[in-house]
C-alpha cells in the first residue's frame, strides 16, 4: 500500500519533520519524478507513486537520529512499516544504502537524494565535496565517503544508460519554486 498525498503529508507531521528536511525531501520528489518518468518512457518498469511517495518520505526519521548514531533510513523504514506502508518503508530503507544495483525505485530515490543538497539540486561531485567537508571527520569516515561515491557514480552510469534525458539538465529544476502546497501558501 502506497500513501497518498494527504497521508504522506499527515505522516510528515506526525514526526514533527523540520521545514528544512521537509524542503530538501520536496526536491528530491521532484528530481526522483522526473527521472522516474524518463526511466519508464525507455521502458521500464517503475512504480511512479511508489518513487513519489518514497522520495516524499526519505528522510522522515531523520531528525530523531541526529547525534544518536542510528540509521535514520533504516528507522524511517520501520516507522513506515509500523505505520501500513511497509513497500515505502523497503524504499525508504535503502535511500542511504541500497541492497543491490537493479535499477528500481529504490534506486531512483537513493540517486535523486543524492543530487540534492539541502534544496537545490547539485552533480554528484558537488554533493559529495559537502558530504565530506560535514562528515568526513576521521579517515574511516572519509573511506567511507569515498566508497559511496563510486557506487553513486555507477548508479548514475546505471541511470543514464536508461533513461532519455541529460542528467545535467536535472539542474533546470532548480528554477521552480518549492511547491507551495506543503507550507499552506
Amino acid at each position: 500500500m502506497i500513501p497518498s498525498l494527504d497521508q504522506a503529508i499527515g505522516l510528515i507531521e506526525r514526526s514533527l519533520m523540520p521545514p528544512h528536511i521537509l524542503v530538501h525531501s520536496i526536491m528530491v520528489r521532484r528530481v526522483a519524478l522526473v527521472l522516474g518518468a524518463s526511466l519508464v518512457r525507455r521502458g521500464s518498469v517503475l512504480d511512479l507513486a511508489l518513487v513519489e511517495m518514497a522520495a516524499l518520505l526519505h528522510d522522515i526519521s531523520k531528525m530523531e537520529c541526529v547525534g544518536t548514531g542510528r540509521d535514520h533510513a533504516l528507522m524511517g523504514q520501520d516507522f513506515l512499516s509500523a505505520h501500513g506502508y511497509p513497500l515505502v518503508g523497503d524504499v525508504v530503507g535503502q535511500h542511504v544504502r541500497l541492497r543491490s544495483m537493479e535499477l528500481n525505485e529504490a534506486m531512483v530515490v537513493n540517486y535523486a537524494d543524492k543530487r540534492v543538497m539541502h534544496d537545490r539540486v547539485v552533480s554528484l561531485d558537488r554533493r559529495f565535496v559537502d558530504l565530506m567537508a560535514r562528515y568526513g571527520t576521521d579517515g574511516a569516515r572519509r573511506d567511507r565517503i569515498l566508497l559511496h561515491h563510486r557506487d553513486c557514480a555507477r548508479m548514475e552510469e546505471i541511470i543514464l544508460e536508461r533513461c532519455d534525458m541529460d542528467l545535467d539538465g536535472l539542474d533546470s529544476l532548480n528554477l521552480i519554486p518549492v511547491d507551495k502546497a506543503f507550507d499552506g501558501g
